[in-house]
């Protein structure tokens, strides 16, 4: 079987100002995605090693994934979309297609575009209308009526945070193959439920998302049903689609998927109310005041708070400072902490490229923040010392820089990444553990930072990825909406 893979990852926060472009992205062409793309937080990898069990001729197009951020360039996303449809064209070309696995996210927007998940799978239907298609999609993925035209089936994620992307990607291969080898379509319905929910109240782990998630992978169980799935939707894109979807894919049954789908958004929704923060959380002032008494009155060590509101891994902009701001009104504090406070940390070029400039051991005054979002973010003065530079870190070659400014230290990208890279402050020559309150641009913390916290605060700052949606001035989003409109009354019918 000749099967065509692809793929394109980017979760789109509307609210950032930042256009994601070239640089931002890491792109793997044509025989790169089966050489160099094989990381196990892919779903591409777990298609790619599905198609390889099964002895499948596998031709990859190309695979494009960059850190959430703002939207993307429309002039980026028209040229790759134009690669991976002439390298269909070339492999239709060459010989017969059985089938195409794709690796999508499911909440990339584009500019002046909108969704470009449908825009891709229409384009790529276009070419191979009758072809078998299916989708790996993220857990807070988006779905809109030309997706669902365009595609047979779909397979999200079931964990947040994302650990199991390389096996839906594998059941996305498998949907696939099954389809071909029985000769049976596969069939996919939807329930839309009126809801915005942020990732910090929806842990996987935590009710009642895990009771929801628990009932998809029962109905996997049920005869026909191949893939259940619980699409968040992205509460910070706003968008006339955003919502969240419950997926259902059988094999050529499509009576039984409407039943399961109707049936776990019921569900989904009796349990509206349920959905919370799962640690301690206040607002921006206050988890500073309780993260310190933590400190210095209990003697907890590390004690980590989440600013939340500013979480690049949910699309912002890496540079609000609402929470340095509390931080430097209380320097006095910080510097009777026994050690420095960690700060991780700034996407700030400018005053990346200053601190590399200085050098290793140099002192000079730098300004921090508020290059991008104006709204939430201003530029803080700080005088600092340089005490490490990396250059080139990982897959988007990112320069690191930790800095010190009296009792703290922060580190400073020049590029816009994700904080929560377990490899991030080990490059630093940083150990978390070492340090006795670590502020890092966050939500629900990573796995390297939850086991070690001896105390986890969140903070609801303000940013980009605001976590009290009731706040965001909504332009676009369909309403009545919860929990936007409380009272609203909602059936899957």
């Amino acid at each position: 079987m000749r099967i065509i893979i692809g793929g394109m990852n980017h979760e789109s926060n509307t609210l950032n100002p930042i256009i994601t472009g070239e640089d931002d992205f890491v792109v793997f062409h044509g025989q790169e995605i089966l050489e160099k793309g094989l990381l196990p937080y892919y779903s591409s990898t777990g298609i790619i090693e599905a198609l390889r069990e099964a002895d499948c001729e596998i031709v990859p197009t190309v695979l494009a994934r960059a850190v959430p951020n703002g939207v993307v360039s429309d002039e980026f996303y028209y040229r790759i979309k134009a690669e991976m449809l002439e390298r269909i064209r070339a492999a239709v070309a060459a010989g017969p297609v059985d089938g195409i696995c794709l690796a999508l996210h499911g909440s990339m927007k584009v500019k002046g575009l909108g969704c470009a998940e449908g825009d891709i799978l229409s384009a790529i239907r276009n070419i191979l209308p009758e072809v078998p298609l299916t989708v790996a999609l993220d857990m807070h993925a988006t779905i809109t009526d030309t997706m669902l035209a365009c595609a047979d089936g779909f397979v999200g994620y079931k964990t947040a945070p994302h650990v199991d992307c390389r096996e839906t990607g594998a059941l996305a291969a498998s949907m696939l193959l099954r389809s071909i080898k029985e000769k049976r379509r596969l069939t996919t319905r939807a329930r839309t439920v009126p809801m915005l929910i942020a990732g910090e109240k929806s842990e996987s782990a935590a009710e009642p998302m895990k009771s929801l998630l628990n009932a998809c992978r029962a109905a996997e169980k049920e005869q026909g049903v191949l893939a259940a799935s619980l699409l968040l939707g992205f509460p910070w894109a706003d968008d006339e689609h955003e919502a969240v979807t419950v997926l259902v894919t059988t094999l050529d049954d499509p009576r039984t998927a409407d039943e399961v789908a109707a049936r776990i958004a019921r569900e989904f929704w009796r349990r509206r109310a349920e959905f919370d923060f799962r640690c301690e959380h206040y607002d921006s002032k206050t988890a500073m005041k309780v993260a310190f008494r933590a400190v210095l009155h209990e003697g907890m060590k590390p004690v980590f708070v989440s600013d939340s509101g500013d979480n690049p891994t949910a699309g912002s902009t890496g540079d609000s400072t609402e929470l340095l701001e509390c931080i430097v009104a209380e320097m006095t504090t910080v510097d009777k902490l026994p050690t420095p406070l960690l700060y991780s940390g700034f996407y700030d070029a400018r005053a990346t490229a200053a601190c590399i400039a200085a050098g290793e051991g140099s002192s000079l005054d730098i300004e921090v923040g508020g290059t991008w979002d104006k709204v939430n973010g201003k530029r803080i003065p700080l005088s600092v010392k340089v005490l490490r530079i990396v250059r080139n870190y990982g897959p988007y070659n990112s320069d690191l820089v930790l800095v010190g400014h009296r009792n703290m230290v922060l580190v400073l990208t020049s590029k816009h990444i994700g904080f929560g890279d377990e490899e991030l402050l080990p490059a630093l020559g940083v150990d978390p553990r070492d340090y006795c309150l670590v502020v890092v641009k966050l939500g629900y913390l990573e796995a390297c930072f939850s086991e070690i916290a001896a105390k986890a605060i969140l903070a609801t700052s303000k940013g980009c990825s605001n976590e009290v949606l009731e706040s965001i001035p909504y332009r676009r989003i369909r309403r009545p909406m919860y929990p936007i409109d409380l009272e609203m009354a909602y059936e899957p019918d």
